[in-house]
């Protein structure tokens, strides 16, 4: 009998946030809770996992046989950027973006701005969740996560937490580097279940283009923004727990570092530039401002507050003729006020 061979596109990811913590929802049973992943996600075993046993004495050569230890999941995806700009406030699955349930499991602050219109994610360093999250109002959502291989495999996450990494280069997709941690479940048989995709057609992904880049407190010749890399900083740290059928509990965020941004430019002034005195000089400026227009607003504003280089500007030499550079800054708290944020365009509800 021929063998089928399956690429990842057949396959699909199925991802809704949990209403408790600690009890798994098959995301896979509601076919509309299908995202849309570049490729397949990759599912690795954290924990001791199989414990070998060879300093065990027998009166035979070789191991003692192994035992099964404790086990999460540690889980990687990309997506494109999705978000539905101008659509009513609501950071839910039908109204904003098909990835909600992975925003919601970062520890952002979350907010409607009333005045300017905007959904506002907030990167704090005194977290202080608002109460616009969905009910239950968890600083973080857990979720749960099935991936369906067609005719294959069925992997399986609960009580999973995400963090996102955003970059993006000239003209090219806005992309998502996801990064999840999640309780363990053993893995299954596939169900061969159908996905139904959110908004097909009102639900592009975003394109890396008609950005504009205000730097304020910081002097930096710009003639052209080739590369962005945005990163927010936290970091996911396992829990064990002893209680638990497979040891480990939901996993801790924490602001190991300050949000970060880094941009590669074009640089065309032959006059000097004041970026690398500034980085000697340990300059902290006001503010980044990075926005995206999509429909003829700011749909997408990316403030980074006290910027600092933490990095020496790193001459990229040439690309296509013209000199390049690389800087990279991070934000300096200095008051609990938000660190980085992510403003999104919306519509009162």
């Amino acid at each position: 009998m021929a063998t089928a061979l399956l690429a990842s596109n057949q396959s699909a990811v199925f991802i809704q946030t949990q209403a408790s913590l600690g009890v798994f929802v098959d995301a896979a049973a509601t076919p509309a809770n299908a995202i849309r992943c570049i490729g397949a996600p990759k599912f690795a075993v954290r924990g001791a996992g199989i414990i070998d046993r060879k300093e065990v004495y027998t009166p035979w050569a070789g191991n003692t046989s192994s035992r099964t230890g404790g086990l999460g999941w540690d889980i990687t995806l990309q997506t494109e950027f999705f978000w539905i700009f101008g659509n009513t406030y609501d950071l839910t699955l039908a109204n904003q973006t098909q990835l909600a349930a992975l925003w919601l499991a970062s520890p952002w602050a979350i907010s409607e701005d009333n005045n300017t219109e905007y959904t506002v994610l907030e990167v704090q360093p005194f977290f202080e969740p608002d109460v616009d999250r969905i009910a239950p109002n968890y600083a973080v959502q857990p979720f749960s996560m099935v991936y369906e291989e067609t005719g294959g495999k069925r992997y399986a996450a609960y009580d999973c937490v995400a963090l996102p990494k955003i970059s993006w280069e000239y003209g090219q997709r806005v992309m998502i580097d996801w990064t999840v941690k999640g309780s363990w479940m053993p893995v299954g048989d596939s169900q061969d279940i159908q996905p139904v995709y959110a908004t097909p057609v009102n639900e592009p992904p975003l394109i890396g283009v008609n950005c504009d880049l205000t730097i304020t407190g910081l002097t930096v010749g710009i003639d052209a923004v080739t590369k962005v890399t945005i990163d927010t900083g936290w970091t996911l740290n396992d829990v064990g727990d002893t209680r638990k059928e497979y040891g480990f509990g939901i996993s801790f965020f924490r602001l190991d570092t300050s949000p970060s941004l880094e941009i590669e430019l074009a640089e065309f002034n032959e006059s000097a530039q004041a970026s690398w005195y500034q980085a000697q000089d340990n300059t902290i400026g006001t503010s980044i401002v990075l926005s995206m227009d999509v429909t003829g607003n700011p749909d997408w504003i990316i403030t980074l507050n006290n910027p600092q280089y933490v990095s020496f500007p790193e001459n990229g030499g040439e690309t296509n003729g013209y000199r390049s550079n690389a800087l990279k800054w991070q934000a300096i708290p200095d008051s609990d006020a938000t660190l980085m944020s992510f403003a999104m365009r919306a519509t009162s509800p």
